[in-house]
């Protein structure tokens, strides 16, 4: 109380000592069970919203990592008018010289020339329509992991080699060592004819690839359809896939027109969609949950007012201003986050980075269902600015206004009423 008067006073301040913090901290402990509840609710929403925020983000990089490294990479290069439509006149031109000089941007891992056209594959008396796919296999190999999805028989090698789609083989009624036939139309509106030997069938989960789609050298395609140095899409793997956008403004600048870079959310927008979705349900229940708490903060003050509203008055008696007293309860309520933020940070981080380097696994039953949906057997958190700042800063708010609100009364304040109040 002495101290409290010194500060009502000011000859602390006259003094050059920060009293009002300190009378504030110890006011604290006047009620120190209801100073560490209310810290404790403060440092677990900043647990759970750090952690989760992590845990999240961490499951997104490797969603779109997983979807991106199956076949469509982190990034696609191709003609503007073949985006529109896709017709097999719409290529990539010189795509040697390019490929060499894209190798040779900062960021950029590999690139993969790929030929897409559409064909009927018969084998016997059995006909489908499927995507027929020329590829360059040591190329795909270190841009993407499609072909570590065959399940039978191997890569392709020879010239007149295939992969099939496992649903795609079951229909033709076909294995591996079976030879199917493509008919598709070439570049000039000619026909274009090919005869494969199915060395693999490959199995990717994903029912349109699996029922559809064909994948032969790549030359072997180029001239079928009557093509020369040309491509449809060069797939490029950037070093990291959240690099990727950066990578795409990069590479807009000096692609000459009409060629275009197409991010991974571009070419799979309900990945994209996906993710937007639940990270806007993320942050409705984070926000729900911080409202809790704070109104349990809100609560602890009116508490705190209440009790000490005698203290009020007679601070007011000995002539301390209203607003020294609210900034007083507004330190006091500053003092309680640090406490909060601090536990909940000290018990996030380590929790955090540990799962960020050996993640946690889901268990092979978890893992089978979600394959699908492009989530990897075992998740890892990924720690970031957001994560780490967004949750301290809206309990630092949301205790602001919470100690504010029941500290307004403090501002009509009778000394005289406050006086006789009982404790």
């Amino acid at each position: 109380m002495a101290e409290a008067a010194v500060a009502a006073g000011g000859r602390g301040a006259r003094a050059g000592r920060p009293l009002l913090p300190a009378v504030a901290w110890r006011n604290l402990w006047r009620n120190g069970r209801r100073t560490w509840l209310t810290a404790g609710g403060i440092a677990f929403t900043v647990f759970l919203i750090v952690f989760s925020m992590s845990f999240q983000r961490g499951a997104y990089v490797q969603m779109i990592d997983n979807a991106t490294a199956l076949l469509s990479g982190h990034l696609q290069i191709q003609n503007r008018h073949y985006v529109e439509d896709k017709r097999v006149e719409q290529t990539v031109a010189d795509v040697s010289r390019l490929v060499n000089r894209l190798e040779g941007q900062p960021g950029v891992e590999s690139v993969a020339p790929r030929v897409e056209a559409f064909a009927l594959v018969s084998a016997g008396e059995r006909a489908f329509g499927a995507q027929v796919l020329g590829v360059d296999p040591e190329r795909e190999r270190r841009t993407v992991r499609f072909f570590d999805r065959v399940a039978e028989g191997r890569m392709i090698e020879g010239m007149t080699d295939a992969v099939v789609g496992e649903v795609l083989a079951s229909n033709l009624g076909i294995g591996v060592g079976g030879e199917i036939v493509l008919l598709g139309t070439g570049k000039e509106g000619g026909v274009a004819a090919l005869a494969l030997d199915v060395v693999g069938v490959f199995r990717t989960g994903i029912p349109d690839l699996d029922r559809a789609m064909v994948a032969a050298p790549l030359a072997m395609v180029r001239d079928a359809f009557g093509l020369g140095d040309e491509a449809h899409t060069l797939v490029v793997r950037s070093a990291e896939v959240t690099e990727s956008a950066r990578l795409e403004r990069q590479l807009d600048d000096w692609l000459p027109a009409p060629l275009i870079a197409r991010n991974w959310d571009e070419v799979m927008p309900d990945i994209r969609q996906g993710i937007e979705i639940d990270r806007i349900g993320g942050y409705f229940v984070y926000g729900l949950i911080a409202i809790v708490v704070i109104f349990s903060v809100v609560n602890s003050f009116i508490m705190t007012v209440f009790e000490r509203t005698r203290e009020f008055g007679m601070l007011r008696a000995i002539g301390m201003r209203p607003g020294r007293i609210v900034l007083m309860v507004q330190i006091e309520a500053a003092f309680v986050w640090v406490l909060g933020a601090a536990i909940g940070l000290a018990l996030a981080l380590p929790i955090v980075l540990w799962l960020q380097v050996y993640g946690f696994y889901l268990g092979d039953e978890v893992a089978s269902m979600v394959e699908s949906m492009y989530v990897p057997a075992r998740l890892h958190t990924r720690m970031t600015p957001v994560a780490l700042g967004l949750a301290p800063a809206v309990m630092l708010v949301g205790t602001q206004i919470a100690a504010l609100i029941p500290s307004l009364k403090i501002r009509r304040l009778q000394p005289v009423t406050a006086l006789r109040a009982e404790e």
